[in-house]
């Protein structure tokens, strides 16, 4: 594999097919995989150097934007390094658990040992062994995770979240599942077949086809079919909005980036249609909205707040 490619992935630059390529040489050898975090790690550290180098005051003034998102970036990296290798970070009680957190405005994604590829979204720990056991595959979520299970028809893959358990043979599924949060449990599966435990391990009596979902509200389980696949279009880094709300849209913006958004008017007539790549940051996103509505807004990097009036 080309160093210039992987790092063009790592950069979040690559096309589709330029992505699947990486993930399946990955995906081809131990060997392919050690090399694959050497040079991830690598790259977080020239990037935190290149950071640690300073950018004048005078570039940052210029650029509003690029100065939020190198602060971003480096939040991320100072994340990123302090785990071992890559993104992972190793108990101390068991060295064969691991953990990955992906911090506000970011996402990440990476190939379990068994060959199950994982998708994480922003504010998710993950938590799973280096090396499952003979008898299941189990990992802990929290937060949201997009899954293409590798089929074992011996060994289920079980994803355990707060409320739920996931069972899952060889399915594609996306879990939403955010602990101590305002967000519903949410389940949606795309191919396979799952089954429902909840938190003691009893079976929920709730049956799934492909192109369906669930969501618990106040405590009862829904299930409803999928109407739209951009809902998932996180995992490519887009946030995807379809007759969008302006307050909604500076709740989904102040939650994705971990910054509090204070809205002074009223935009009741405005609902949004359109994409964003997650990547861009807050403040892209707001220039795009200001060319539809009318609005200033001013960010106090101190208080971690931005005000639109």
């Amino acid at each position: 594999m080309r160093k210039i490619l992987l790092y063009k992935y790592f950069e979040n630059r690559v096309t589709q097919k330029e992505e699947k390529d990486i993930l399946d040489w990955i995906a081809l050898s131990t060997d392919n995989y050690q090399n694959y975090l050497k040079e991830r790690k690598l790259w977080n550290v020239l990037l935190l150097n290149s950071q640690d180098e300073g950018i004048s005051e005078r570039r940052r003034k210029r650029s509003p934007i690029l100065g939020w998102k190198i602060t971003a970036i480096a939040a991320s990296l100072a994340l990123l390094v302090s785990l071992t290798g890559y993104l992972f970070k190793a108990s101390d009680t068991n060295k064969n658990i691991h953990s990955v957190i992906v911090p506000p405005g970011q996402r990440t994604q990476l190939i379990l040992e068994d060959g199950t590829k994982v998708w994480l979204n922003a504010k998710t720990t993950l938590t799973y062994a280096v090396q499952f056991d003979t008898n299941s595959r189990k990992v802990t979520l929290n937060g949201e995770g997009y899954f293409e299970v590798k089929p074992e028809k011996n060994r289920p893959f079980i994803i355990i979240t707060e409320k739920y358990n996931v069972n899952v043979l060889g399915t594609t599924i996306n879990v939403c599942a955010y602990n101590n949060s305002g967000n519903p449990f949410e389940l949606s599966l795309l191919t396979g077949k799952v089954y429902l435990e909840d938190s003691t391990g009893a079976s929920v009596n709730i049956q799934l086809k492909p192109n369906e979902s669930v969501t618990e509200q106040k405590g009862i389980l829904h299930k409803a079919p999928i109407t739209s696949y951009d809902r998932f279009r996180w995992k490519d880094g887009l946030i995807c909005l379809d007759d969008e709300p302006f307050d909604t849209l500076m709740e989904k913006f102040a939650e994705y980036y971990a910054i509090k958004i204070i809205v002074k008017k009223a935009y009741n007539n405005y609902r949004c249609t359109g994409t964003f790549r997650m990547n861009d940051g807050v403040d892209y996103a707001l220039r795009v909205l200001q060319r539809d509505v009318k609005f200033n807004y001013k960010r106090n990097d101190e208080t971690e707040t931005i005000t639109i009036y």
